[in-house]
C-alpha cells in the first residue's frame, strides 16, 4: 500500500509534509470539513457531550459545491472576526477533538485536489508551512551557493549568552531556503547550535533588507519560496531540536 509519503513525492508537485500544530488549515479561510458515518458520534465522545448537544453546536448541512448533494459539516466558530475558524479550536488554534478528528482532517495534506492540481497545491503550502516542496538538486545547489555567499557578506551569528533556538524559538522566523541550508549545512558554534547554517534572523538585528536579498536568490534560482517559524520549519526537514522545548 502507498504510504502518504510516496503519495506527496509522486504529487503533481513533489512534496514532503510534517505537521507544525499550527492551526492555519483549520482557522485558514472559508471551506468545509466533510464528515462521514460515525465521526459525529466519535467527535461526541471526545468532547464528552451527547449526541445531539454535540451536533447542536457543531455540525451544519450544506450542499457539497461539486454536485450539490447535502452533506454534514463541521461548523465554522460563530465569534470568529472572519470565516474559517473551526468551531473545535481553543487557544492558540488547538484541537479540543484532535485524537478523534475527521478523516478530512487527518489526510490534509494528502487530499486528490492538491495531489493532482498545481493550484489546489499552491493554495494549500501557501496554508500549511509543514508542506516542503521537494527541490531539484541543481536549483538546491546554485540557491545554497549563493546563500553561502550572501551569508559571508554578512558575517557569523550574532554572540549571545544561548542559541536563537533556545531563548527566542517562537519568535525566529526564516524562509525554507534558510531552512534547508540550516539543515544541511549545520555545526555547533560556541552558543549557536547552527553555526554556519543560521538564517539572516540570527546574523543581523533588522533582517529586512537581508531577507529581501533571500527572497533575490528565490528569484533567480526558482528556489520555491515558504516562510515560517524557523524551529518548524527545521524539524519538518528532520532536524533534531534539543533543549528549549520546541
Amino acid at each position: 500500500m502507498e504510504t502518504a509519503i510516496e503519495r506527496g513525492l509522486a504529487g503533481v508537485v513533489p512534496f514532503r509534509f510534517a505537521c507544525h500544530r499550527c492551526g492555519h488549515c483549520c482557522s485558514g479561510g472559508e471551506g468545509f470539513v466533510w464528515l462521514e458515518e460515525g465521526e459525529c458520534e466519535r467527535l461526541a465522545a471526545a468532547l464528552g457531550l451527547p449526541l445531539a448537544a454535540f451536533v447542536d453546536r457543531h455540525v451544519r448541512r450544506v450542499p457539497d459545491p461539486r454536485d450539490g448533494r447535502p452533506r454534514l459539516a463541521l461548523r465554522e466558530a460563530a465569534d470568529a472576526p472572519s470565516g474559517g475558524r473551526c468551531s473545535l479550536l481553543e487557544g492558540r488554534n488547538t484541537c479540543r477533538a484532535y485524537s478523534a478528528r475527521p478523516r478530512h482532517c487527518a489526510e490534509f495534506p494528502y487530499w486528490d485536489g492538491v495531489l493532482r492540481d498545481p493550484a489546489a497545491f499552491e493554495a494549500a503550502r501557501a496554508t500549511c508551512p509543514g508542506i516542503a516542496v521537494v527541490v531539484p538538486q541543481v536549483v538546491r545547489e546554485r540557491a545554497h551557493a549563493e546563500l553561502a555567499l550572501l551569508y559571508a557578506e554578512l558575517g557569523g551569528p550574532r554572540v549571545g549568552a544561548a542559541c536563537c533556538l533556545d531563548r527566542g524559538r517562537d519568535e525566529l522566523h526564516a524562509t525554507g531556503l534558510e531552512a534547508d541550508y540550516a539543515a544541511a549545512h549545520a555545526r555547533p558554534t560556541g552558543a549557536c547550535r547552527l553555526g554556519p547554517g543560521a538564517p539572516i534572523a540570527c546574523r543581523i538585528e533588522d533582517g529586512e533588507e537581508g531577507l529581501a536579498r533571500v527572497r533575490s536568490i528565490e528569484r533567480r534560482t526558482g528556489y520555491p519560496a515558504a516562510y515560517g517559524r524557523l524551529a518548524d520549519l527545521l524539524r519538518g526537514r528532520g532536524f533534531a531540536l534539543e533543549g528549549g522545548g520546541a
